[in-house]
């Protein structure tokens, strides 16, 4: 075995990683190549498309799909310690993960599945963040989700109404939309459905019903969840942040300032540089 470890394990493993950066320092490789190896098909696994980093705890693989014509060493990273990372990662698979596209899970993320999680792909999910699936989650492209949430689709438990005798269905679907974003400590519960380019602008807020009939470019926020404004959207655009970034610098007693654009010219403003990874 230490032969075998020494002449051919060894060799491929810094062959197949060859091109990973020094970001990557806190990267497990044992994890890594377990993880790629025990899930994927061979023609994805030696392209290394999952990460492992150290302080992830793997307890069971389960069933991992990753549905893209791109597929790309490290498009999908679990577990890299960020400045509020707390605590170990966990993944816990015994149903099945589909990944559309890449997916960063950071430091403490805590993953227990026992139904069906899909990612769409461009997708961020903060620090510490819990998601414990029992029937199914989907998470739209270019979602990012704030540090120490937490999704749940279950009550996990039956109640039963003493005067009425019905028992109640205690799974239902979670469904969060494309370029969401979700602040730190949200609560997603069972029949959560969130319209495309939802904010979810406070910290704390109760996700617990379907949100649709308030249309895209929303805000949500509050226990339980109500809508604090709409047509408002979250810009992605890197170049033009750093542009208001100065502008506010430079004029400290503004509140605000005008973009005069069309409609869909304001559309590429938001969405055009965009960052992937």
């Amino acid at each position: 075995m230490k032969k075998l470890l020494k002449e051919w394990i060894g060799p491929l493993a810094l062959l197949l990683l060859k091109g990973i950066r020094v970001q990557h320092h806190r990267l497990s490789l044992s994890k890594t190549l377990y993880f790629n190896f025990k899930s994927l098909p061979f023609k994805q696994a030696i392209r290394l498309p999952v990460f492992i980093y150290h302080g992830t705890s793997i307890y069971n693989i389960g069933k991992i799909e990753i549905n893209s014509t791109d597929i790309f060493q490290g498009m999908i990273q679990w577990g890299k310690l960020g400045y509020k990372s707390v605590g170990k990662g966990k993944i816990a698979n015994f149903g099945k993960i589909e990944f559309s596209g890449p997916v960063f899970f950071w430091g403490g993320c805590i993953i227990e599945n026992a139904g069906k999680m899909t990612f769409m792909g461009d997708t961020q999910i903060g620090e510490g963040t819990m998601m414990l699936i029992r029937d199914y989650l989907e998470i739209g492209r270019y979602t990012r989700i704030g540090f120490l949430s937490f999704f749940m689709d279950s009550d996990d438990h039956y109640t039963v109404n003493m005067v009425t005798g019905k028992v109640a269905r205690n799974k239902a679907p979670i469904v969060i939309g494309k370029y969401n974003w979700i602040a730190n400590k949200t609560v997603v519960k069972k029949n959560t459905i969130t319209p495309d380019y939802t904010i979810v602008a406070s910290s704390n807020t109760l996700l617990s019903k379907d949100y649709t009939e308030n249309g895209p470019f929303c805000v949500l926020g509050g226990v339980p969840a109500k809508v604090i404004a709409k047509g408002i959207r979250r810009i992605y655009n890197f170049k033009a942040e750093a542009e208001l970034n100065e502008y506010f610098k430079a004029h400290p007693d503004a509140k605000s300032v005008s973009i005069d654009k069309t409609e869909d010219e304001l559309n590429r403003y938001c969405l055009e540089n965009a960052l992937h990874f």
